[in-house]
């Protein structure tokens, strides 16, 4: 009886498996229709082994849930049973497409998902938080419990010294609990296994050992890079070490990508990556570098705040540690260049070997100390790595059209900075699209693109460095304007706009440009004359007439709605236009001359001028442009444009030129000038060429001066409102000086010093009898000129 029974039970048992089996491969094809009946089988033989007890049970339990939730395969839910989770890997590791579970508290990947709670399946680390009680030896209340005894649970700090767990450290000899078991089985306790040093058999750096085997020893980093995969980030594209893995739609991000979890900052309520998310006080990074660390007083700047790191000094806040670091100097002990954190008893500085401290920003690839960015590397290889990845071309190297760029971009003095526009700006994914295109970059390429200041500054780079000729901007980018301002335009239109920019504006534009010595913004007239002639064009279409239909009383209607001096430009239209048959010979009124309105009594002035001359509150190019143009009244644009070659001394005096002959400046305006000429130029990414003028204003774009709105808000923002400061400054010279002598000095028109003259309405009786005077004889000076020299030598 007892062998028949035993086949009976067994062969019970396997129908029971074939059925579960078949029956839970069934829903799996349901759930996954690409998947076929004997993959879904050859997956359940994986992740149920029918060599286990209970495993018919186990694919019942499959089918049934799979049955209920159809959509569990990829839903991600971890509302399951454990088999779903082993089931969920196989396949996702088969590389078909399946969302395996996470913690339903922290987010985690993980294939060993026990505990059951109200939200879902949690972890083991989750699960242990949550295991909190009074410890049965040392009684501390609510305390995480490690640990299950005979008398009750008890608490991590009574379970480093449990008898059970402790034993002799190798290394002191003391009876602790072990934080690292080396390989011949002894172990050592934490103190002695953080204080040891090794030298690292990957990277070769002295630091205290995470790993010790028979191969050497790890250091932390190394250790980390070696128990976590190297993948393609799903972000960045890259292959590096992953911080997140990919769980439902996120993909796998690797350090640089990863943040942490977007929450709600419990501290400033912003949508910010955060941390000390699972303990449900979301905190973002910069709150918990403000609040969280610990505050005391920075050995370098006397400040209280957040520690960054302890230096023989004492400890160093953020700002003085970044500020060190990227300033390498000499030490005075070794003589060569390193970050200088330490001081020796005469207060020379030394750096971290020098001075006894077990740290080394020395870059391991190139050798350099200084500018730390991160994996050991300084900012200066990682900027040479990812120039070369954003300009190498489809054959992997950078075109040689573009290599004067990148030896700019990687000898600059500002690598972090070059670091995040290659990585972040908008310019620097433009360049890699075209690069990746095989295209070779162009004046015509560039202007195909819609216009910008952020492509205007990319062309002014490229032609710095030599990849572009150089041109007349702001005359030459006015084509590509018109091309994709004409986009929505009639056709018609377009076809007679173009060669009135062509063939006269610009040709007349050019050669008045050619014999200019000091470049000027024609481009914003020609802008204008365009768009007043396309407005015009509109309105003759809703009029329904033509061009050459239209008469005098028609314009002059047209002109009459919007009484501007912007519509009386369209004389240069009409006139182009009657020059060639296209329309009748019409008259736009011209603009009457306006005498200016807007002055700054001498009061008003001097007082500014004192200020400009002695408050050094104020910005030295601030000061500088504003007493010029409260003396002198130059304009913006000839200020923009001066050069410190335009300066010189003689004979103890500072002189200006600024038209055919030198100003003589007054002492203190000399001197704040040649201070000026004297300053080091802003580090730019793109540094200004050899061949560029020493520009006593110098702006922001390579190569080019300070651009005249950005000029004009400084000086505004100062309380020197340039057009009143100007035109009283000219009243006042005007009225002590003949028209031919106002135009050699200021480089003004002979025409507008003529106009200003008359308009200060002067009697030259008295100059040219100063001039007749015998030189014995002293000559008389008007009110004006002795108060300019009296509030001179006042300031």
């Amino acid at each position: 009886m007892t062998a028949p029974s035993t086949a009976a039970r067994l062969a019970r048992q396997a129908a029971r498996m074939t059925a579960a089996m078949s029956a839970a491969a069934i829903q799996i094809t349901t759930a996954l229709p690409g998947m076929s009946r004997d993959a879904a089988t050859a997956a359940l033989d994986v992740a149920v082994p029918t060599t286990i007890r209970s495993a018919a049970r186990f694919l019942e339990e499959l089918a049934d849930h799979l049955a209920a939730h159809p959509d569990t395969l990829t839903s991600g839910s971890s509302h399951c049973p454990p088999v779903l989770i082993r089931l969920t890997h196989v396949l996702h590791d088969a590389g078909h497409p399946v969302v395996r579970p996470g913690c339903a508290r922290c987010g985690k990947i993980h294939l060993d998902l026990r505990q059951l709670r109200a939200e879902g399946r949690i972890c083991g680390t989750c699960d242990g938080r949550d295991r909190k009680a009074t410890c049965a030896r040392c009684g501390t209340a609510d305390t995480k419990i490690v640990a299950k005894r005979p008398e009750g649970g008890i608490c991590d700090a009574c379970y480093r010294v449990d008898p059970e767990v402790v034993e002799a450290c190798r290394e002191c000899g003391k009876l602790r609990c072990p934080a690292q078991r080396l390989p011949d089985g002894g172990a050592l306790c934490r103190v002695c296994w953080k204080r040891p040093l090794h030298t690292c058999v990957s990277c070769g750096k002295t630091a205290p050992a995470a790993l010790l085997d028979e191969h050497g020893a790890y250091c932390h980093l190394c250790y980390s890079r070696h128990r976590r995969p190297r993948r393609t980030c799903g972000r960045c594209g890259r292959l590096g070490r992953i911080a997140r893995n990919a769980h439902g739609d996120q993909p796998d991000l690797c350090d640089g990508c990863y943040r942490g979890p977007e929450r709600i900052c419990s501290r400033c309520q912003r949508l910010r990556p955060c941390q000390g998310v699972v303990a449900g006080e979301p905190i973002c990074h910069s709150c918990y570098a403000r609040d969280e660390r610990p505050r005391v007083t920075c050995t370098r700047c006397r400040r209280d705040k957040p520690v960054m790191t302890y230096w023989p000094n004492g400890p160093v806040c953020q700002s003085c540690y970044t500020a060190v670091v990227r300033s390498p100097a000499e030490c005075s002990r070794c003589h060569e260049l390193h970050p200088l954190i330490a001081h020796d008893p005469h207060g020379a500085g030394l750096c971290g070997p020098c001075a006894g401290h077990n740290v080394d920003y020395r870059c391991r690839q190139c050798g350099r100390s200084g500018n730390p960015y991160g994996r050991g590397r300084c900012a200066h290889c990682v900027l040479a790595d990812r120039v070369h990845n954003l300009l190498a071309g489809p054959d992997g190297t950078i075109p040689a059209q573009l290599q004067p760029f990148a030896d700019r971009l990687t000898s600059t003095r500002t690598p972090f900075k070059t670091i995040q526009w290659v990585h972040e700006h908008p310019n620097a994914k433009l360049l890699a699209e075209l690069v990746a295109q095989g295209r070779e970059i162009s004046h015509d390429l560039l202007d195909d693109l819609p216009p910008g200041a952020a492509l205007q500054h990319l062309r002014q780079m490229m032609v710095q460095t030599g990849v572009l000729p150089e041109r007349h901007e702001d005359l030459e980018r006015v084509p590509a304007w018109l091309e994709h301002h004409l986009l929505d335009k009639p056709v018609e239109h377009a076809n007679l706009i173009r060669p009135f920019l062509h063939w006269h504006l610009l040709r007349r534009a050019r050669h008045r440009a050619s014999g200019r010595a000091t470049p000027t913004t024609a481009g914003r007239g020609l802008r204008r004359r365009i768009l007043v002639a396309l407005d015009l064009l509109a309105w003759i279409d809703a009029e329904e007439t033509t061009l050459a239909d239209l008469r005098q009383d028609d314009l002059d209607r047209w002109l009459d709605e919007k009484k501007t001096q912007r519509r009386n430009g369209v004389r240069y239209f009409l006139g182009w236009t009657a020059d060639r048959g296209l329309s009748r010979r019409l008259t736009v009124p011209a603009i009457p001359r306006q005498e200016p309105a807007e002055f700054l009594d001498d009061d008003q002035r001097w007082q500014l001028l004192h200020r400009c001359l002695a408050d050094e509150t104020l910005p030295i190019q601030a000061r500088a442009a504003g007493a010029l143009i409260l003396l002198f009244a130059l304009q913006a644009q000839h200020l923009r444009h001066l050069t410190a070659d335009q300066l010189t001394e003689q004979g103890g005096n500072t002189y200006l030129t600024v038209g055919r002959h030198p100003i003589l400046l007054p002492p203190r305006l000399g001197v704040l000038l040649r201070n000026l000429a004297s300053r080091p130029p802003t580090p730019l990414m793109i540094p200004h060429g050899p061949n560029t003028p020493r520009w006593l204003f110098p702006g922001r774009v390579p190569g080019q001066p300070i651009d005249g709105h950005s000029l004009t808000n400084l000086l505004n923002r100062h309380g020197i409102t340039v057009r009143p400061a100007r035109n009283g400054a000219l009243a006042a010279l005007a009225a002590d000086l003949p028209a031919a002598i106002l135009a050699d000095l200021l480089g003004l028109h002979v025409n507008t010093a003529v106009r200003w003259v008359t308009y200060a309405r002067r009697d030259w009786t008295d100059y040219l009898a100063l001039r007749s005077a015998p030189a014995s004889e002293p000559r008389p000076q008007s009110a004006a000129v002795l108060g300019e020299e009296e509030a001179l030598n006042r300031s």
